[in-house]
């Protein structure tokens, strides 16, 4: 202990931060060498989870107004079972009151307070050196007018129920430099939001996972510096069985926009066209509507260089088909089928053993990848896997990951596939096949 002991205090303060605060201020009773060490650390967390004699509180209010770091790099506090024991919403909003003070740079509070409210102080929402900002399971954001967040980058907001219409869009308006957003509304809170307004012009990253409730009405975007949009969407539901599938998506242009992700049951997808004409990486998972909805005449995604679709909904290989061809620059190729996805088809309702018209351009001169996950094996299946991997002639690899139903079965049905699709022609003699 002793030769641990002559180590700079900045080598032992990084070696507490590793552990939660609680935990960290308990190497006070090694010796007087690290009495007052952990009161120096720049990052301090809160778990609940170590607060197993309900202390935490008395702890944290007696601690945390003496902290010796002039400033408070970050603020992690975990209650993600709501207020037990000792701590009480009024000790969370002076804590963070606290470090504000100490010119706090990140705060993530997970609280789970849907049945008990914690009003943040104001002074948090004009709070100068704050970079990054979580708030996850908040009741209730209760943002002033006069809100000002100059050097946010980071907001994170997840399950967080608003004290009105406008306190979202007050805090985003508040936050000039604002760069990655992400925002998740789920079940009872997304009662209380009529409409989703982003208008970042800084914004480059945007998250969206909406459940929409009842009275959900519209998505409005105006974020003309962004890069890359991830969008999902379902219905809550609710007991009188009304129907909130129809909302309104409206957004400006995105002239540098490169990724998009879209997990969507909205049927008004060819809202979305616009938008991703000219990126470069495209996922997709739309309804069964959209393989007619996506398009109009003309359209060539002449910058998409990857593309992932989802194999969940009956007609996905007709949009399959219509994207191939209309993406002459094609260099990946994802087709994946995840577990949550209840609603699948086992089989592409495309022939692909007639073949196509003529072969897309993507397959002639770019493709060099493709990945299928979660496959079944159905002949339908193994004849489009055959006819990219025979008329693909730049293709570099190509990989199936059989689902685990399909590996299930007897392990000559398995290798009489594997061996069926080893032997199958190849457009590329530099493919490699990879099973998983």
């Amino acid at each position: 202990m002793d030769r641990i002991s002559q180590l700079p205090d900045e080598l032992l303060l990084k070696v507490q931060l590793f552990l939660p605060t609680k935990v960290a201020a308990s190497t006070s009773i090694l010796s007087k060498r690290w009495e007052f060490l952990w009161m120096w650390l720049p990052k301090l967390e809160y778990d609940q989870s170590t607060d197993k004699r309900n202390s935490l509180s008395r702890f944290i209010n007696l601690h945390m107004p003496q902290h010796r770091a002039p400033v408070i790099e970050s603020l992690r506090l975990n209650f993600c079972h709501g207020y037990t024991g000792s701590v009480t919403p009024g000790d969370v909003t002076l804590w963070v009151a606290i470090a504000v003070t100490r010119f706090l740079r990140e705060l993530s509070l997970d609280l789970n307070t849907l049945d008990e409210s914690t009003k943040l102080p104001s002074s948090l929402y004009t709070c100068k050196s704050l970079v990054l900002l979580e708030l996850k399971r908040v009741n209730v954001v209760d943002v002033p007018r006069t809100s000002r967040l100059p050097s946010l980058k980071t907001l994170h907001l997840q399950g967080v129920v608003y004290a009105n219409q406008k306190s979202l869009h007050r805090l985003l308006s508040s936050c000039p430099v604002l760069e990655d957003l992400f925002v998740e509304q789920d079940g009872y809170e997304s009662d209380h939001l009529e409409e989703v307004s982003v208008i970042v012009p800084s914004l480059q990253r945007l998250t969206l996972k909406l459940c929409r409730g009842y009275f959900f009405s519209a998505v409005v975007i105006n974020t003309p510096s962004l890069k890359c949009f991830k969008m999902s969407d379902h219905t809550y539901e609710h007991d009188n069985g009304s129907d909130s599938d129809d909302y309104s998506f409206c957004s400006d242009d995105m002239p540098k926009l490169e990724e998009m992700e879209v997990n969507s049951s909205y049927l008004g997808i060819e809202n979305f066209v616009r938008l991703i004409t000219y990126v470069k990486r495209l996922s997709l998972c739309l309804p069964d509507q959209a393989e007619n909805a996506l398009y109009r005449e003309g359209i060539v995604f002449s910058q998409l260089r990857h593309l992932k679709l989802c194999s969940c909904t009956i007609n996905w290989s007709k949009l399959l088909v219509r994207l191939l061809n209309d993406s002459p620059n094609l260099q990946e190729l994802e087709i994946h089928l995840t577990d949550d996805h209840t609603n699948i088809c086992e089989d592409p309702p495309v022939c692909w053993e007639n073949q196509l018209a003529c072969v897309p351009a993507c397959l002639l001169s770019s493709l060099g990848t493709f990945k299928w996950t979660g496959i079944y094996g159905s002949q339908k299946e193994l004849d489009l896997f055959k006819y990219v991997l025979g008329n693909a002639r730049c293709l570099k690899t190509a990989t199936i990951l059989f689902r685990s139903s399909f590996c299930a079965l007897e392990e000559d049905g398995l290798e009489m596939v594997i061996r069926d699709l080893s032997l199958s022609f190849r457009g590329s003699k530099d493919v490699k096949l990879v099973f998983v």
